[in-house]
Parts: structure tokens; sequence; C-alpha cells
């Protein structure tokens, strides 16, 4: 009996001491170093949107978060090791579109947005513009439609790859707009932006510190903001809404998540510091300037955008007959 009391008093003293642990660790987070997985390669826009947003949080805690590019697999690499890794707070994933449209893209995905991973909040979105080279004679949507069915499958418009907002969002708009219009995908931005530039390619969807350079030597037009308003980084150029296709406006948006799991206190710790980060004029400079505008969005607001894009991506992806390669 006494040897079934001792028993019975030493597993509630383990469980209370175990409970204790828990409690201070998630009391003390971050007591070592935090990865963030970046699902692109190191200078990408993800990679520079998350770099200015964690140096700051890593600022508040005096701790180390340290970015790792993982890319390939249309962002699926990165996303597999999160939903793969301790859910403890100490392995971050930077999501964008490829996030949302991925499951329906590949039907053998090993992650799921919803089921694999807590939302932390949104970081910031990232206007998009409607471009076609100057040479090309139209100067708004009205005209780029007219044409395109005028010529049939003569025009083209270029994407950094499947799953992009720049491939899902102009086949969406194609789909509105009743127009043929083949794709040609690249891998990623430089040689699509001198092809606009230059007239090989006939149209594309780029983010403000994309264009500007162009649009300053006078080489591409915009005809079109794909966004719901009109953007301060070009502020008299009219909404896809405003031209008659407000079904078509989608601006891509970056934000962090973490794995399935992770303790409610910690979840918290880490939204509570991008929410800081992101109040600081110093961060909310750096982000503008790099192009993308400062958006905060909780954990619930960032988990309900998530399954909007889900649902969007889906029907984008099954009207459009897309499939991945």
């Amino acid at each position: 009996m006494k040897t079934w009391r001792i028993g019975v008093i030493v597993g509630v003293w383990l469980t209370a001491l175990a409970a204790a642990g828990t409690g201070y660790a998630q009391e003390n987070f971050p007591n070592r170093p935090v990865r963030v997985l970046v699902p692109y390669a190191p200078g990408s826009v993800v990679d520079v949107f998350g770099r200015i947003v964690t140096q700051n949080m890593a600022e508040q805690w005096n701790a180390s978060i340290i970015l790792e590019s993982k890319s390939g697999a249309n962002g699926s690499i990165a996303a597999e090791e999160a939903a793969r890794a301790a859910p403890d707070g100490y392995t971050w994933l930077m999501v964008t579109t490829f996030f949302t449209a991925s499951p329906s893209l590949f039907v053998k995905l090993r992650w799921d947005p919803v089921r694999d991973f807590i939302p932390i909040g949104q970081i910031c979105r990232a206007p998009n513009f409607f471009i076609v080279p100057a040479s090309l004679p139209v100067k708004n949507v009205a005209e780029y439609v007219a044409l395109a069915k005028e010529k049939p499958g003569v025009l083209n418009y270029g994407h950094p790859g499947k799953g992009s907002t720049g491939h899902l969002g102009f086949e969406l708009f194609k789909r509105l707009a009743g127009i043929d219009v083949p794709d040609i995908g690249y891998r990623g931005y430089p040689q699509m932006v001198s092809d606009i530039a230059t007239g090989r390619l006939t149209s594309t969807f780029l983010s403000a510190n994309q264009a500007l350079a162009q649009v300053q030597t006078g080489a591409i037009r915009i005809i079109g903001a794909i966004n719901d308003g009109r953007s301060k980084y070009f502020p008299d150029v009219p909404t896809m809404a405003e031209q008659g296709y407000a079904e078509a406006q989608v601006t891509p948006w970056f934000g962090i998540v973490v794995p399935a799991g992770t303790p409610q206190p910690i979840v918290e710790r880490i939204s509570k510091a991008l929410e800081a980060a992101l109040a600081t004029s110093e961060v909310q400079h750096k982000l503008d300037i790099a192009g993308c505008e400062p958006k905060a969005a909780s954990p619930g607001q960032f988990a309900d955008i998530i399954k909007a894009d889900v649902a969007l991506w889906a029907k984008v992806v099954k009207d459009a007959g897309i499939t991945a390669d």
C-alpha cells in the first residue's frame, strides 16, 4: 500500500513539474534561435519582407531569428518541412499566394494550409499592376480586351511560376474577360521584366517596385491596378473595378504561420511581437520602400483571409483547367 501511495505521489509530482516546465518555457519564449523558413530564394520579395519584420521582432526579444531559404516545388518544400516541425514556436513559415493555391494545384500535396498550420498574422500587401510594353497599342483594359478578341492567341502573358498571383490572377482575369491569351512561365522575375520591357512579352502583372524602373524609362505602360483600391505608388492608375472587372482585383499578401499544435500562449507572444513591429514607423517605412503596404491582421483575421483565398484559387484552378507540371 505504501509503495502504491509513493508511486502516486511521485507521478503527481512529475506531472506538476512537467507542467511547470512547459509554462516556464512558454513564458520565456524564445530562449534559443528561431528558424523562419522562406519558400523562395534569398533576395526574393518574401525574403526581404520577412527580414524587415523579423529583425525588429528579434530586437524586441533580444533573441536570434534566422531566415532559411527552402525554395522549390512552388513553396511545398518549405511548407512540408514547417508542417512536420515540432510545434514549439521555434519554426515559422513565411507564406504568400502559393500557400493557398497549392491544395488545388497539387493532388498529392503532403500538407494543408488550414489543417497543418496556425496563422500568426499578416505582414503586408503588395499592390500589383497590369503591365504592357509601351509598344503595344493599348492604353486601358478595355482596349487590351478588344485587341485580344480581335487577335485570339496572339497576345501572351508572363508569370514567375504556376500558383503565383501573376499566374492565377491573370487566369481569373482571362475567364472574366472571355479572352484567349496563352501564358509563358518564367523562373522568377528578372528575365520576365526584361522581356516585357522589350516587347517580347505582351502583358504581365508586376508589383510597384518591379515596375517602377521600367515605368521611369518609358519601356512599359500600366493599364490597371489589380487591387481593391487605387495605390499610392501609382495613384493615377484606375483599378480593375473602375474598368469593369471588379472580380479580377487580387492583391498578394505576405504573412507568417507556425505548425499546428503550437501552444496558444506562444502563438499570442509571436503575434503580439509582429503587431508591435508593424506599428513602428521604421518597419512601415522599410516595407513601403520595398513596395509592400504594411497591413497587420490578427491570427483570427489572417485565418479568414487564408480560408477565403483557398476557396478563391480552387475555383480559378477548376474553371481554368490548370494542372501543375
